[in-house]
């Protein structure tokens, strides 16, 4: 075998070795995969927080304080919601059904002819519960991928514990793999930095903010399961051109068909459409300018792609994911733009 067709032959080898070993780790990884992905996220979210405690103590001082405030502010919360959230399911759609299947349903007597629209009352229960099926057992499903395991929630904290602490090291790693020229590292780090954060604010944290202003007013207002409708309502202000007032405007309606059939508590409805309108719809009018300020701006179809497909691919965590994975998508295709 000569000289030329030896060294073919062992670089043929290695890159198959190198694929196995690659095909292997990524088999390893993959059932902490969504684990992983979060803490990337939350650790990049909370640096900030890490940099200022680094400046006053030891790297792993601060990196446990860090951990012990996401945990606290961002894991823990998420569990105790979630629990809540599906027991909330479970008798909301119980009650759903009930209120279909009654015979007196208060939906038919406030609207007397929309049965004859759908084919008849039969008909439209059935459409009716076929879409909330649907809705259940969508919210359930993405719900059940959060890493709530014990065994994924320790990964999820040690990873950011190692992320936080060795980010240096890994902004290293990535700056000698990719071929750049060294000011570039900088310019893109700090586009990067701009337009997640301000994604994350603008969008994310804003939606959270409405949803816990929903939960208060339905709890409030004796809203059944205010919990599960306020962890929709968030969900919903999250994603862009949608909007709270898809939450809280049907529950109002159904408050005043409550209230015209049967209570007379016409101060429920009322009440609710007052504040869903001028609190919770229009809060993010005053917030976005104070908590985004000049940070960029991304394209609402960014947002849109990046948290829909971020639930479907990994469930909750993909709200955080998608949206920055689709941030870092754009500025890599910028950089191969420019290297042509």
């Amino acid at each position: 075998m000569s000289q030329e067709a030896s060294g073919a032959y062992q670089r043929t080898i290695a890159l198959v070795f190198a694929a196995i070993i690659l095909i292997l780790t990524f088999l390893i990884i993959r059932p902490f995969l969504v684990a992983i992905l979060s803490a990337a996220a939350l650790s990049y979210i909370f640096y900030p927080l890490y940099k200022r405690l680094l400046g006053r103590m030891p790297g792993t001082v601060a990196s446990i304080i860090t951990c012990t405030v996401i945990i606290l502010i961002v894991l823990i919360p998420t569990i105790v919601v979630t629990s809540v959230v599906t027991y909330e399911l479970k008798g909301g759609y119980a009650f759903f059904q009930s209120v279909l299947n009654s015979p007196d349903s208060t939906l038919l007597k406030i609207v007397p002819n929309l049965d004859r629209f759908f084919g008849g009352p039969e008909q439209l229960k059935s459409i009716m519960s076929d879409v909330s099926g649907q809705l259940i057992d969508w919210v359930q499903g993405m719900l059940s991928r959060i890493p709530n395991l014990f065994i994924s929630i320790l990964v999820t904290i040690f990873s950011i514990y190692y992320f936080l602490k060795h980010g240096p090291d890994i902004y290293e790693f990535f700056k000698n793999l990719l071929p750049l020229p060294k000011d570039r590292y900088s310019q893109i780090l700090a586009r990067f930095d701009n337009l997640s954060r301000g994604m994350i604010m603008g969008q994310i944290v804003v939606g959270l903010v409405q949803g816990v202003l929903a939960w208060a007013g339905f709890l409030f207002i004796g809203v059944p399961n205010p919990v599960l409708w306020g962890f929709l309502t968030a969900l919903i202000s999250i994603i862009p051109m949608l909007g709270a007032v898809m939450v809280w405007l049907p529950i109002d309606l159904y408050l005043l068909a409550v209230a015209y059939t049967s209570t007379g508590e016409y101060w429920r409805p009322i009440a609710l459409l007052l504040y869903g309108s001028l609190v919770v719809s229009t809060i993010d009018n005053f917030l976005k300018p104070k908590i985004v300020g000049d940070r960029a701006n991304i394209h609402p179809l960014v947002i849109l792609f990046g948290i829909l497909g971020g639930i479907q691919l990994f469930g909750i965590p993909g709200i955080l994911i998608g949206p920055l994975v689709l941030v870092l998508f754009d500025l890599v295709l910028d950089i191969y733009r420019e290297s042509l």
